[in-house]
């Protein structure tokens, strides 16, 4: 596969500052320079990932990705040449902006290095066979550290065609879908990750959510109590586990409106072909254990207000 991860998103917040210190709470780290009209915020291995501007309401307007090489942008250029669905808005021997037509949201490919994670410090005892750990208290009942999630992992996306915005993923793009409901929300990966954009269907273009990995469960819990015991309000949904993808989540509402996740131990996929999903039913199409979701998961409490916003 030509691409490999997502390298950033370009999210639109009401108040950036708000926001900013959102994710600085979530363990994002900020820009000493930012200003109150933009700012840009990295996690620990990926970089600078995210950047907030400013917008009357929520909205994505760019995601990036991360290729290869220079080849691999001039095969998706030329995909792109010949399709009815893209637009190139930019060109270069390292970058390529493309248009998805149903949105306007725009995807930045550039040649990209893949991020390095530092192995966990975190150890399991688990039934039979050699402790982890000996000796001593779990390193996350020792640490009071913050959590620093390490990468953007995925965003899922409504847009009012999902077909054909999901068609630009994978048609021009070269993503893979990994699991879906047809004609309601496809899962696709352009790396090893079982998803790094989710497209759902819904009444207008807006982000569901986001979501950032972690190093696992401890995490997961960690970095979300500590969200929740700083503002009750941030709490959306969680702790849980997802079936598609089997992925542990927080999910946290952030002042603009888009839920943040903290994702971890999610599913990686080798080929294409190898990867063998279940037919999955009821409840499990959104989790596998934990919680109901919460009505707003389903629907924003924002909707009414982004459907006047995009008329």
């Amino acid at each position: 596969m030509a691409l490999h991860r997502l390298t950033s998103i370009t999210l639109g917040v009401p108040d950036v500052t708000a926001s900013s210190a959102f994710f600085e709470d979530f363990g994002l780290t900020g820009n000493a320079g930012a200003s109150t009209s933009s700012t840009r915020l990295a996690t620990r291995d990926g970089g600078e990932q995210v950047e907030l501007v400013h917008a009357p309401t929520r909205r994505l307007d760019r995601i990036g990705i991360g290729a290869d090489d220079a080849n691999d942008l001039t095969r998706i250029a030329a995909v792109a040449n010949r399709s009815s669905i893209a637009e190139i808005v930019e060109s270069s021997s390292d970058r390529l902006v493309l248009r998805e037509p149903v949105t306007g949201l725009l995807v930045d490919v550039t040649v990209a290095d893949d991020y390095a994670a530092a192995l966990s410090v975190h150890t399991f005892n688990r039934p039979g066979g050699e402790p982890e750990r000996i000796d001593t208290p779990a390193n996350s009942v020792l640490t009071h550290d913050p959590v620093r999630p390490s990468n953007l992992t995925h965003v899922v996306y409504s847009t009012p065609d999902q077909p054909t915005t999901l068609a630009f993923f994978t048609d021009v793009l070269g993503f893979e879908i990994s699991d879906q409901i047809p004609g309601i929300i496809a899962f696709a990966r352009c790396g090893n990750v079982h998803h790094n954009v989710a497209i759902q269907a819904g009444p207008v273009a807006y982000p569901h959510h986001i979501a950032f990995e972690v190093d696992d469960i401890d995490d997961v819990v960690r970095g979300g109590q500590r969200m929740v015991d700083a503002d009750p309000d941030r709490h959306m949904w969680g702790v849980g586990r997802h079936a598609i993808g089997s992925n542990w989540y927080w999910y946290l509402r952030e002042p603009g409106g888009t839920f943040v996740e903290y994702t971890a131990d999610i599913d990686r996929i080798s080929e294409q072909d190898l990867y063998r999903p279940k037919d999955w039913t009821g409840h499990e199409f959104l989790y596998s254990f934990g919680p109901p979701p919460p009505p707003e998961f389903l629907e924003p409490a924002d909707l009414a207000e982004l459907i006047a916003a995009a008329s």
